[in-house]
């Protein structure tokens, strides 16, 4: 499924951050997956890869050395299986030089019903402004998002569940507390505490609408229904986390942490990538 917090601000501070983001990936514990690496014609693009048969090459998160980061998460609901996959949504966007706008109103718009429902966030950090586009194919709908704190779930961003409302509260003040480079391993530390929350939420009624709706039995819903997913029984919950961290002077700093496969249930273990670049803006910072 997935979950997202994001900040973004165009007047940090020199100690501060442009951007932090903090992602879940949640997915069955099985689905092959390569882990976060620079890939592309000139390794311009930081993911990690689905290498799920037959939707091979998508991703759920990823950044490109010019400036631009991609965001999917899946809307929970009926699943039709002959959609097409919707990971190369965010890696086409980071291919292409298109705008956010533009690439939603040029290539996705156009082909939107062939997908499954999903919301995309698109962030542009190639000039001293940072737009953010945020669109759902479900409503059908596009947002431009200004400076500010943002949490995004398997909902459409008007019905969220609770998971990111609440959420999105701690993350706030999270980035009030430690959101300085001076206090970097404090604010990573919280963002993945934010990240491993296992606060359930058992009368969210935006999920339970949703999960009727997919047939989705009573014990999952309530296991999607925290921060961190945990469904053994169905080898299926939060695999990954991400951190994304951007200065001022677009230096980047990714950080993504996988629970090692196979995963063993009863012995949890995970391994951690990190990277550390320059944006190649086109503009100066």
């Amino acid at each position: 499924m997935c979950l997202l917090f994001l900040y973004i601000c165009d007047s940090a501070a020199d100690d501060g951050y442009r951007l932090i983001l903090a992602d879940n990936r949640d997915e069955l514990w099985d689905r092959p997956t390569n882990l976060a690496e620079f890939w592309g014609p000139n390794g311009e693009i930081l993911s990690g890869v689905d290498m799920e048969p037959g939707k091979e090459g998508g991703t759920w998160l990823g950044a490109s050395k010019d400036g631009k980061i991609g965001v999917l998460l899946n809307i929970l609901g009926i699943l039709e299986p002959k959609k097409q996959g919707r990971g190369p949504l965010v890696t086409d966007f980071l291919k292409d030089e298109l705008s956010g706008d533009e690439y939603i109103k040029q290539k996705v718009l156009p082909i939107h019903q062939e997908y499954n429902k999903f919301n995309l966030i698109l962030v542009d950090l190639r000039s001293n402004s940072t737009p953010v586009t945020y669109y759902n194919n479900k409503t059908n709908t596009t947002k431009n998002l200004p400076n500010g704190s943002y949490g995004f779930d398997n909902s459409i961003t008007d019905e969220p569940w609770q998971k990111s409302v609440h959420g999105q509260v701690t993350f706030t003040k999270v980035i009030k507390d430690h959101g300085r480079k001076s206090d970097k391993d404090q604010l990573v530390k919280s963002l993945l505490g934010i990240l491993c929350d296992h606060t359930r939420f058992p009368d969210d009624k935006q999920l339970l609408k949703q999960a009727n709706m997919s047939n989705t039995p009573d014990d999952i819903r309530l296991e999607r229904s925290a921060a961190f997913v945990w469904s053994p029984l169905i080898r299926y919950g939060t695999r990954t986390n991400t951190i994304i961290l951007v200065d001022k002077f677009g230096e980047c700093e990714y950080i993504e942490r996988t629970l090692k496969v196979p995963v063993d249930p009863e012995n949890l273990t995970s391994e951690t990538k990190s990277y550390k670049f320059q944006f190649q803006t086109q503009n100066k910072l």
